[in-house]
């Protein structure tokens, strides 16, 4: 058993309340620009920072309220949007069941992407060890159809630079389908272990980009982008390096 490494001073709850970020907000929703490391949501019996109840504390003092419409996962950063009323919070989540918010990650994968671009489809299920997504071959074994489509952006020795939109959005869905195409997320403990060993980034390298959807109350196509967090840069800017000097 490889030994476990300490956790990072930046995932300490002040550290990640200064690198909490607003991106936008009106009467009706607010985008935020989560850390890596955050929770978007509470877990039952588990007292970790949480955006949700952060952003709650914040906006009490303005008399407003934030309300889930979708989440990440804990060490993927990037865009998030809360409602701010009922009426907002009804449209939002009726956008995103259907699926038609343009939900864009960056992401860092092991290996050679076979196709510049695809769609990967499959059904997962949830089990209970290990809290995560497996795949299954359907929905008779308790599957739930997952797909997403991803670009590849830049292509390194050994690892590829990708975008990827989402139609559906389970839990762990892309570094579960990624891990199953053969291609898992640097950085990855979860479902790859021998991640643990990479010394230049301590998550999945995996950013929510962008995010474009209606506006609840006029209607207007509204987008946001969230910069690329540091760390993914500094392991982007590695890569570009170490090709031009081989």
């Amino acid at each position: 058993m490889p030994e476990k490494k300490e956790p990072n001073k930046r995932y300490f709850k002040g550290a990640l309340l200064r690198r909490v970020e607003v991106i936008y907000q009106d009467r009706d929703l607010i985008v935020m620009n989560k850390p890596a490391g955050m929770l978007t949501v509470p877990i039952p019996k588990m007292q970790s920072l949480n955006l949700l109840e952060h952003l709650k504390q914040e906006l009490a003092k303005t008399r407003e309220q934030a309300i889930t419409v979708h989440r990440i996962d804990r060490y993927t950063s990037g865009l998030v949007v809360f409602a701010k009323n009922s009426k907002a919070h009804k449209n939002l989540v009726k956008q995103f069941l259907a699926h038609t918010p343009v939900r864009t990650y960056l992401a860092l994968v092991r290996g050679n992407v076979k196709n510049d671009a695809g769609t990967l489809e499959h059904y997962l299920k949830k089990v209970d060890k290990g809290f995560r997504n497996v795949v299954v071959k359907g929905e008779k074994e308790g599957g739930s159809l997952a797909r997403l489509h991803y670009k590849v952006i830049e292509r390194f020795p050994d690892t590829t630079l990708v975008h990827i939109n989402l139609d559906t959005g389970l839990k762990n869905q892309i570094r579960v389908q990624f891990e199953a195409l053969g291609n898992p997320m640097v950085g990855d403990r979860h479902y790859h272990a021998r991640e643990i060993d990479e010394p230049r980034i301590d998550r999945q390298a995996l950013h929510a980009l962008e995010l474009s959807f209606d506006h609840p109350s006029t209607g207007d196509k509204v987008m946001f982008r969230a910069p690329v967090p540091g760390d993914i840069q500094n392991l982007i800017n590695f890569y570009r390096k170490n090709r031009r000097e081989k």
